[in-house]
């Protein structure tokens, strides 16, 4: 029978419920996570038979920081030196190692022992820590490992983290790192000696026990003051290791002295004591007893947690099995004797190609080659993706901003069986160049006879088959067969996995050297790339050049941006100085090489920007790279007040004859203090009125055929975009017209087949437009008033206006996909810059590794804030049956800038054959490229297929058909105008194919008297024929004058062949 409870007794249970919730559960639950505080005590694991006893000396996102009470064994060495292995893992990074040990954490002896459970500790760098290879008495190869104290719940105690490991010289330029960085300083204070800790190379580590790296050593400072000073057992202060290396050494590793001095001394001494740490797993952690007092710490464990084993990161970084890591689809494939790969390991390699940026057709473009140095197979991932970083960073600055659709660039993924500074690796960089003493005594002609025949008969859109050998070699000119490489691809850039700092550029075409060298991952490799890439590709040489004796102008002839001399009527870039930071100065006082600015990436290569002189001369060398350039180059256009001794060094260049660093900072000065544009914008006050300002810039002619037009415009406009007024209501405005010569001296200038420079005229084609105004006095401006201005051409197109200067650029990103979502094989997406507001009217390519273009999306759209993503989607390429093959064959005259379509197909008949015709040339196909130095049109007839046995060829004709066949010209050859002036007059006839002879006649009538004649020679072998020149003097222009010109068949039959032409007064018909 059930006894019903009275309320005494219901009161006594509640009572005694309440108090038992009250009281701490007895070793079951207590967690610690958030009861740990910096500087509680905790007991956990035994060493040497003596528990060990842990301070919390920081809490972080890994949790509570125990650090070691004392030091647990007075002499450790950090690592021992190379003894049962040299070929792997960082002992082969560098042979001081092998004397001193390594200093990277990663394989360490102390990492290895520090995280073993075992009795026997595997050593994971190979090279155990015995007798012979420590100091005496140090060695430690047959001790227990120092968790093997551990039972398995204080094991769990101690948490598995993943945290950053600065590194040292061997490893990150070798590519060891996971971000770009820079070298950690060496500070040897508590107090500074974290700084630069976030910016310094890294990689991730995972481990349980480690030692103190110096961010966490500062903490420790911070936290508990002198307590990071470690004592012994004995309670004396004591040396200790640290986790960091230091970075610009190969082996010294960092340790903290008794008097709290962070000193370096080599890894394999054993003077130095060991204070482990570990991240307390506070979220299972559970403690049974104590206060957390030094006397009465806490004890626990963490028995709940489920087992993880000891998982740390092993002795190499996981990067892969060794297998690719990219498309291997579109591929070189070589074959490399004994000149190239001594011991055979790179005797066949294969190549995989990524197109990076291919905004036209190869023949079209400038064509740059990435070949990666220290990558492995499985690296090649992080290879296609720092040369896209990179290539990025060069668009980002002028000259490459305003050309940037003109270069095509790819990634060959040249993979190395070692990193960077290995041992074998694919170049066997050394010092900035490829070493012919490593592994091959031609191995830096590997571009020109290896690499680049077989990426131009396969990949590069000319198709030249491949005919030389590079492993036989030629006698005489060995160079010669080579020589088309460099007319198809223009720069060669072996791109090494490293975050060192270095750069080279290696220049001789002539003997087949045309290859520059950069780092993946400094923090420079943007600028040093830059730089290199002046070089390389633009023929600028280095600015920090200096000589302390006289230079001869001979000297520096063939230089494009150095001069002998700083005296401004003969320098050089005379009619720049003055515009934006164009002067010239010595790159160190007293020196007699000078330059034209001391803000120039040639000079300094951590600085973004080319100066003026540089990017002109630059476009100007890219200008002769390319199909159908730009006809003109327009410098950034600039107004300033127009005063004070620097205003016109045209008139005056006495203030420019101070050719130091003294008269720059001058001259950089008064120019800050005038500038009304750009930066300077907002200078402008409505206090102007009845000054001078100028409107400047520098224009280039980069056709040497046709002259060109620009006129300035400059007002002043209002904040609302409305001009002003004088007080009359007269526009306050000015206009100037300028006349730009034909760039006569083009055909001297770096053209693209050329393998030297001699020197040519700086001002051929260059015009120095200066548009003066002086504001009215009866002005009416506001404040916000600023200048307004455009520069147009001819045909009213805006060349650069007040708001070119400081537009705002983004990115274009297309990407290139197939039609089912996937990406084209071997192809990232492109980034170009553009800008915001800009038309992305882009032209996809018919075909792009195979597959053939089916549409766009975004195409023609307006650049967003955002940028802008196009997608060109492509369908692939069906591959036929084996069978036909075809050849395709226009004969030798055709227009510059077009290739022969070339088909590696095989078809199954005679008609698939046949229906597989080229598309691209039909005869609709039309090229306006001159033929030599005349203008007009190609057509093109069109195809005709014939079956030849076992292949069908495809022939067709180019016809040139001249602008003028018959013409009066000037003594250029430009036909001249319809109004008579003074100078030279010549006639010109190009022949027709069917007439074989004929004779030209060029006559001066002055009133009506022949008073000058001319007559070419009769000649069946011209195509061409000109007369010499007849001269109309200011003189005839005040009489009746005439110049007619007469075609005949020859001079013994005077049959016209077209109607006589002539300038002056006289009637077209008489």
């Amino acid at each position: 029978m059930k006894r019903k409870a009275n309320n005494v007794t219901v009161s006594v249970l509640l009572f005694a419920v309440m108090v038992c919730c009250m009281m701490p559960l007895p070793s079951s639950a207590e967690r610690a996570g958030a009861n740990i505080k910096i500087g509680d005590y905790i007991r956990l694991g035994t060493y040497e038979n003596e528990s060990v006893l842990w301070r919390c000396a920081d809490i972080d996102d890994n949790g509570p920081l125990m650090l070691s009470d004392r030091v647990i064994c007075d002499y450790l060495p950090y690592d021992a030196q190379t003894n049962d292995n040299s070929a792997t893992c960082s002992h082969r990074r560098n042979g001081y190692r092998s004397k001193y040990g390594s200093n990277h954490w990663r394989d360490s002896n102390m990492r290895s022992w520090l995280n073993s459970a075992e009795q026997t500790v595997t050593w994971l760098c190979g090279n155990p820590p015995k007798a012979g290879y420590v100091t005496d008495g140090n060695s430690y190869d047959n001790k227990a490992g120092f968790l093997s104290g551990f039972n398995k719940d204080e094991l769990s105690a101690i948490k598995t983290v993943t945290q950053r490991s600065v590194v040292s010289h061997p490893e990150y330029s070798a590519g060891y790192i996971d971000a770009p960085g820079t070298d950690l300083p060496y500070n040897t204070d508590i107090r500074t000696v974290a700084d630069g800790f976030d910016r310094a190379y890294y990689e991730n580590i995972t481990d349980k026990v480690f030692l103190l790296d110096v961010r966490q050593l500062n903490s420790v400072y911070k936290n508990l003051g002198s307590y990071y000073i470690a004592k012994n057992k004995n309670g004396f202060n004591w040396n200790c290791w640290l986790r960091t290396p230091v970075t610009d050494c190969n082996h010294d590793m960092r340790y903290v002295d008794t008097h709290g001095n962070i000193l370096r001394d080599a890894p394999y001494k054993g003077y130095y004591g060991v204070r482990p740490a570990f991240y307390l797993d506070a979220e299972y952690y559970t403690v049974l007893s104590g206060s957390g007092t030094a006397q009465n710490p806490y004890i626990g464990s963490a028995p709940d947690k489920p087992d993880d084993g000891i998982a740390i990161s092993g002795a190499e970084r996981v990067t892969g099995d060794g297998n690719w890591d990219v498309d291997t689809d579109q591929n070189i494939q070589l074959t490399l004797g004994g000149f190239y790969s001594e011991d055979g390991k790179y005797a066949n390699p294969t190549i995989p190609v990524y197109v990076i940026q291919k905004p036209r057709r190869d023949t079209e473009n400038m064509v740059v080659l990435f070949c990666g140095e220290g990558y492995t197979k499985s690296q090649q991932a992080k290879f296609v993706g720092d040369v896209r970083r990179l290539w990025r960073e060069v668009l980002r600055n002028e000259p490459y901003r305003s050309m940037s659709d003109r270069f095509n660039v790819y990634a060959l993924c040249t993979a190395s069986i070692d990193g960077y500074g290995g041992s074998s690796t694919f170049f066997s960089v050394v010092d900035s160049r490829v070493s012919t003493n490593i592994n091959g005594s031609l191995k830096n002609h590997l571009f020109e006879r290896c690499i680049g025949p077989a990426f131009i008969e396969k990949i590069h859109d000319a198709h030249i088959p491949e005919t030389t050998n590079p492993n036989e070699f030629i006698w005489g000119d060995e160079y010669a067969p080579y020589h088309y490489v460099y007319e198809h691809i223009n720069q060669f850039i072996v791109l090494a996995n490293s975050g060192d700092y270095f750069g080279g550029s290696h220049d001789n075409i002539k003997s087949g050297i045309h290859y520059i060298v950069a780092p993946s991952d400094s923090n420079y490799s943007p600028f040093i790339l830059r730089h290199e890439l002046g070089h390389g590709i633009l023929h600028l040489g280095d600015e920090y050049a200096t000589s302390y004796s006289p230079i001869s102008e001979e000297a520096y002839r063939s230089s494009l941006n150095m001069s002998h001399t700083g005296n401004p009527g003969l320098v050089k870039w005379k009619n720049m100085l003055g515009f934006r930071s164009t002067y010239s100065c010595p790159h160190a006082d007293n020196s007699y090489s000078f330059n034209s600015s001391r803000m120039c990436l040639m000079r300094e290569n951590t600085r973004n920007q080319l100066c003026e002189v540089c990017k002109l001369q630059g476009t100007k060398r890219m200008s002769q790279l390319v199909a159908n350039p730009d006809d003109l180059y327009l410098a950034v256009p600039e107004v300033k007040e127009y005063t004070g001794k620097y205003r016109n060094p045209s008139e005056d260049s006495s203030a420019f004859e101070a050719a130091n660093s003294s008269g720059y900072s001058q001259f950089e000065a008064d120019r800050s203090s005038r500038l009304l544009s750009g930066t300077g914008k907002s200078r402008f006050m409505p206090d102007m009125k009845g000054r001078e300002i100028e409107l400047r810039t520098i224009v280039q002619n980069l056709s040497d055929t046709k002259e060109k037009e620009v006129t300035l415009r400059l007002w002043i406009k209002h904040a609302d975009g409305t001009k002003a007024t004088a007080a009359d209501g007269t526009e306050i405005s000015a206009e100037k017209r300028f006349t730009v010569p034909v760039w006569s001296e083009k055909p001297k200038f770096w053209p693209k087949k050329a393998f030297d420079y001699y020197g040519s005229d700086f001002d051929s084609g260059l015009v120095n437009c200066s548009l003066v105004y002086k504001i009215p006095d009866n002005a009416v401006l506001r404040n916000g008033d600023t200048v307004g201005f455009a520069v147009v051409d001819e045909t009213g197109r805006t060349l650069a206006d007040d708001g070119t200067e400081n537009a705002v650029y983004t990115s274009v990103t297309i990407e290139y996909k197939l039609e089912d979502g996937g990406n084209v094989p071997n192809t990232v997406p492109t980034e170009i810059p553009a800008v915001v507001g800009a038309k992305a009217d882009y032209q996809p390519l018919e075909t792009l590794n195979g597959c053939i273009f089916s549409e766009a999306v975004n195409l023609g759209e307006t650049v967003g804030a955002d940028g802008l993503t196009i997608t060109y989607y492509y369908k692939e390429k069906p591959v036929p049956p084996a069978g036909f093959k075809t050849e395709y064959d226009w004969g030798e005259e055709f227009p510059d800038g077009e290739t022969l379509p070339h088909d590696n197909m095989t078809y199954q008949s005679e008609a698939d054959a046949l229906a597989a015709m080229d598309t691209e040339y039909t005869n609709q196909s039309v090229s306006y490229a001159n033929k030599g130095s005349l203008t007009g049109k190609w057509t093109f007839s069109g195809w005709t297929g014939k079956a030849d046995g076992a292949v069908v060829r495809f022939t067709g004709v180019w016809t040139f058909t001249p602008d003028t066949p018959f013409a009066i010209t000037d003594e250029n050859g430009t036909p001249a105008d319809k109004i008579l002036k003074a100078g030279a007059y010549k006639a010109r006839l190009v022949l027709t194919k069917e007439r074989k002879t004929a004779a030209v006649v060029i006559a001066k009538y002055v009133n009506g008297a022949l008073e000058a004649l001319a007559v070419s020679e009769e000649k069946e072998t011209y195509d061409i024929l000109k007369t010499d020149a007849v001269t109309v003097t200011e003189k005839d222009l005040t009489k009746q004058t005439e110049i007619k010109a007469f075609a005949f068949e020859g001079m013994g039959n005077i049959k016209p062949i077209y109607k006589a032409l002539h300038i002056g007064s006289l009637d077209a018909d008489s």
